[in-house]
This record gives C-alpha cells, sequence and structure tokens, in this order.
C-alpha cells in the first residue's frame, strides 16, 4: 500500500504544476484583484505576497471551488463556505439577490469605530480644500446598506449591522465634509421612484443606472450646468456574470439595464497607463470638445471598483482626467497625485472605507504628509 500512498501524494503535489503548464494559470474566483508580483527586492515579505500570488492563481482552483460548493449546497444543505470557513462568503436574500458577506462582517467588526473613519474623512477633505483645489468626496454604499430589506430574514449579525451602518451614515451626513455627496440616500430615493434596484441581482456592485447617480452628482459640483439627461442613452439589457455567482463556484449570467454616456462632440486624445502592468488601473484620459463642454484642467480620481463599474461614464465628462487605484495604495504617489491636481475625487466602497480612512488615505501619517507637503506648495 506504500506505493499507492506516495503515488497519490506525487498526484496532489504536482497535478496543479502538470495543468499550469499544459493550460495556464488558474482564473480569480475573488471579490477582488488578484495579488501582483512584488519582486525580489520586496524584502522579507516577499515569501507571504509570492504565497499569495501562487494561490490566486493555482490551476484547478475554480474546480476545487465548484466541487466545494456542490458538497456544501448537495450535501450538508447550507450556502458554499470555502477553506474551511464555517461561514459563507455570499448570503443568498429576498427575489433571488446576492449578498457580499464580508461587507457584513466589516460592519459588525470595522477596522474602526464609524466615528473615526469619519473624522478622519472629513480632515482629508478639508486639507485638500485649504490648498486651494476643489474636491468630491463619496462613500459607495455596500448593496446590503441601501437594500436591508432584502437581506436573508434570519441573518445571525443582523443588529451589529443595522447599527453600525446607522452610525457610520448619520455620522457622514452631519459631519459637514467638504465636497460630500451622501450616495446612500441619494440611491434610496432614485430606487423609490424608478421602483429599481440600482445594484446588480448576482453581483457586489451597483449597477449602470446606479452609477450614473454618482456620475451626475459629480459633474453638478465640479461643472455646474454641464450635465444632460439627453446624453443618457438606454442601450437595453445587457448580460454581466456575477461576481457573487463565481465565489460560490458556479458563475451564473443575468440581465441587467445597460445605460451609456453619449457625447458625441467629445473625442478622446489618448490614454496613457500609468503602469509597467498591461492593463493596470491607473491610466490618464485626455479629451478634447468645444468650449464649456469639458470640466477643463487636471482632475484626479482616487478609485475602486465601484468606479472602475462607471468609468466609460465618467471619462467623456473630462478634459484631462487621471484615475489611481485606491488598491495601489502608496503615500508618496497619492501625495504627488494630489499635488498635480486642480481638483480630486475620491470614491471608495463602504465595506473598504473603515480600513482606507484608518491605515492608508485617512490615516495620520498620510494626513500629516499632506498637510505638511500641500502647505509648503501653496
Amino acid at each position: 500500500m506504500s506505493w499507492l500512498t506516495c503515488a497519490a501524494a506525487v498526484l496532489i503535489l504536482f497535478a496543479p504544476a502538470v495543468v499550469f503548464v499544459l493550460h495556464g494559470p488558474g482564473h480569480n474566483t475573488e471579490n477582488r484583484e488578484q495579488v501582483r508580483y512584488s519582486g525580489l527586492d520586496s524584502g522579507w515579505t516577499f515569501f507571504g505576497s509570492f504565497g499569495k500570488y501562487l494561490a490566486d492563481r493555482l490551476p484547478l482552483k475554480t474546480s476545487a471551488v465548484r466541487a466545494d460548493a456542490w458538497v456544501d449546497e448537495h450535501v450538508y444543505r447550507e450556502d458554499p463556505a470555502f477553506g474551511g470557513s464555517a461561514s459563507p462568503r455570499v448570503l443568498r436574500g429576498q427575489d433571488g439577490f446576492l449578498f457580499l458577506a464580508d461587507a457584513i462582517d466589516n460592519a459588525c467588526v470595522p477596522h474602526a469605530t464609524a466615528a473615526s473613519s469619519v473624522a478622519n474623512l472629513a480632515e482629508l477633505a478639508s486639507i485638500i480644500k485649504a490648498s486651494g483645489r476643489d474636491v468630491v468626496t463619496m462613500v459607495a454604499p455596500d448593496k446590503s446598506s441601501v437594500h436591508p430589506e432584502l437581506l436573508p430574514l434570519d441573518m445571525a449579525n443582523r443588529d451589529c449591522f443595522d447599527a453600525y451602518t446607522e452610525e457610520l451614515w448619520s455620522g457622514l451626513d452631519s459631519a459637514a465634509i467638504s465636497g460630500f455627496f451622501d450616495l446612500r440616500e441619494a440611491l434610496i430615493e432614485e430606487s423609490n421612484v424608478s421602483r429599481e434596484p440600482l445594484y446588480l441581482r448576482k453581483d457586489s456592485h451597483w449597477d449602470s443606472a446606479g452609477s450614473l447617480v454618482a456620475v451626475q452628482a459629480m459633474v453638478d459640483h465640479f461643472s455646474p450646468g454641464l450635465w444632460s439627461n439627453d446624453e443618457v442613452h438606454y442601450l437595453g439589457l445587457g448580460r454581466y456574470t456575477g461576481d457573487l455567482t463565481g465565489m460560490q463556484g458556479k458563475p451564473e449570467e443575468d440581465d441587467a439595464p445597460n445605460y451609456a454616456i453619449v457625447r458625441p462632440d467629445v473625442t478622446n486624445v489618448s490614454v496613457e497607463q500609468l503602469d509597467d502592468l498591461e492593463g493596470g488601473l491607473n491610466r490618464r484620459f485626455i479629451n478634447r470638445a468645444p468650449a464649456g463642454r469639458l470640466i477643463e484642467g487636471r482632475t484626479v480620481m482616487f478609485y475602486d471598483s465601484f468606479g472602475i463599474a462607471a468609468l466609460s461614464q465618467i471619462v467623456p465628462f473630462f478634459e484631462d482626467l487621471t484615475v489611481i487605484a485606491l488598491v495601489d495604495y502608496d503615500p508618496q504617489r497619492f501625495l504627488s497625485e494630489v499635488q498635480d491636481a486642480e481638483r480630486i475625487w475620491i470614491l471608495t466602497v463602504e465595506r473598504s472605507a473603515s480600513y482606507r480612512l484608518e491605515f492608508e488615505i485617512g490615516s495620520r501619517a498620510f494626513l500629516d504628509l499632506l498637510h505638511e507637503q500641500l502647505t509648503q506648495k501653496s
């Protein structure tokens, strides 16, 4: 029997490598960007980051996730939970809506108090505004915050989710943050009027009707009178594959309304890739149009996946727009981008806000650096 044991061990160890050679790396099933290769010059952190880099590209990973999901659903009659976790990453809500469990968990165990996140965002916006730059600050609410009525009726941690959500959004609304626009209130109001959810049923992001709410608010702030409803074109229903179904191990397609911004007199001049990696998220767009048809000067937008979903609607309004991914946080680079801009737009999703506003763009170290450098510049 020893040779059978050895053969099984060899198969388990080397099968992924063989599949990698024959078929390439596995596809990402997570609701995030794949971890990038950090390089040998990253010091001792190389070993941990390299392990995550390989795990994200492990061949047969998708098949393993699907098999795990099948067992959870058909054997244990539970929502899929992966990696030995007792809690599912995806929650089944009402009317076929799926929700990201991380958004609920982050509300119940945030990286910082709601009051601290609000205070840090207020200080960040105040420093930018005091430097003479215009600023728009937005928190893109999770689907669970806009549609709590669609969450599972038996959700165990509903009380802590409701408490944190109320504290966060009431705090943001009352803090008088420079350039702040309450997207949660606006999306709820628009959803009540349109009778549409404004979020994708099987995905963790807003749909193209929901993103228009944020885009219009931004345009109205930076260039009042530029927005025209006539430039919003309904293209019909479009197909998408929900990221939450991928996390369940069984990617599914669904239909969603497709709205586009059409501005025929706006011409794209160039798109500059600001990363070494092909398809990176940091880019600069240059457009041309007749006088008065674009937001002039240089604008920098710090964004995440919610901004990515809306990018095609955003770009046609700007003469010079640089988009910088919040996931690529680099204090010196972020500072440099702010210094070179005339206006700043910050758009972060709610589920990541407490971390970013405590340890990254809202951290004490970054706020002090930003204040010092912008004060010297002015």
